[in-house]
């Protein structure tokens, strides 16, 4: 088994839950062609270099992942066939420098993904703090009013 990463770009007209469903289906791909994805990293929507197929942006997704090196040709076979996808780009790391440097990307990946998580939670207790705010200010403003 080798490491490998595949960068892939999904298409920016879709939804959240279209692109959800577009990088487990790239997921699926990697893991029924006997895979094992050790990390990804999900970059976001980004202005693409170009224009792709008439698309100015891109979703950006990164996967780390081992698997047997006859398996690539086909899961790069099914990316091909995947209208999905606008670009995707397979990264083979062999030697040991490299093999070093890609559980390096997996370590970073698995604390980016756990880090967001927690600062997503302090900003949802955020905004009813927000919302509650104006609400205070109007009752004293309609006192003002009453007297």
């Amino acid at each position: 088994m080798r490491n490998y990463e595949n960068l892939v770009i999904v298409k920016p007209t879709f939804t959240a839950e279209e692109i959800a469903a577009a990088v487990k289906n790239v997921e699926e791909i990697i893991t029924s062609n006997g895979g094992e994805i050790a990390a990804t990293d999900a970059m976001g929507m980004r202005k693409l270099a170009y224009p792709i197929d008439k698309n100015e942006r891109g979703y950006y997704h990164v996967i780390y992942y081992s698997v047997a090196p006859a398996a690539i040709a086909e899961i790069e076979r099914r990316f091909r066939i995947n209208e999905d996808l606008l670009r995707f780009v397979t990264i083979k790391y062999s030697t040991n420098r490299e093999v070093t440097a890609w559980n390096g990307l997996v370590e970073k990946a698995k604390k980016a993904a756990a880090t967001p998580a927690k600062e997503e939670a302090p900003k949802a207790e955020e905004a009813p703090a927000t919302e509650e705010a104006p609400k205070a200010e109007e009752a004293p403003a309609t006192e003002a009013a009453a007297e």
